[in-house]
C-alpha cells in the first residue's frame, strides 16, 4: 500500500509548507550553535559569576574559550540583522541599532577551571549570515 500520486503531492506541499511558513522551523544546525553560544533572552540570573555560570551551561568551558558575548535580545531582532535590521559591512552585516550585550573575557589559562571577566554594555552587532538569512557566526573583533 503505498502513497498515490496526489497524497505524494500533498506530503510534499505539507513539508514545505512546514519548513516556510515560519522560518525558525528550518534554520538550521549552524544558526541552533549561534543561539546556544550568544542568545541569552532574557538575560539570565546567574549570580555573581554569571560569565562562569553562562559558559559552563553552555559548553564553552572545556577547554577555556578567549571570549564569547552574549547577546540580551529576542531572537527576532538578531535575525533581522540579516535582513531590514543590518547593513553590509566588509562581507558581513552589522546591525543599525546597538544592542545589549554581556561580554566574558577569560581571565586565566585556557585549562583547569576557566575564570571568566563580564563586562555589560551596549553594541553594533556584526555577523555572517549563511544563504537563507540566519545569522551564523558572531564577529568579536569588531567593538562598536
Amino acid at each position: 500500500m503505498g502513497l498515490s500520486r496526489d497524497g505524494l503531492s500533498l506530503l510534499l506541499f505539507l513539508v514545505l509548507a512546514w519548513c516556510l511558513a515560519p522560518p525558525a522551523r528550518c534554520q538550521g544546525p549552524r544558526y541552533e550553535k549561534f543561539l546556544r553560544q550568544h542568545h541569552d533572552h532574557p538575560r539570565t540570573n546567574a549570580g555573581r559569576d554569571y560569565c562562569g555560570a553562562m559558559m559552563q551551561r553552555r559548553g564553552m568551558a572545556r577547554p577555556c574559550k578567549d571570549i564569547n558575548t552574549f547577546i540580551h535580545a529576542p531572537k527576532a531582532q538578531i535575525q533581522a540583522v540579516c535582513g531590514s535590521g543590518g547593513i553590509e559591512y566588509w562581507g558581513r552585516r552589522r546591525s543599525r541599532a546597538q544592542f545589549p550585550v554581556t561580554t566574558c573575557s577569560l581571565k586565566g589559562p585556557p585549562w583547569g577551571r576557566c575564570s571568566y571577566l563580564g563586562h555589560a554594555n551596549h553594541r553594533f552587532l556584526v555577523v555572517t549570515c549563511d544563504p537563507a538569512g540566519w545569522p551564523v557566526q558572531f564577529d568579536e573583533s569588531h567593538i562598536m
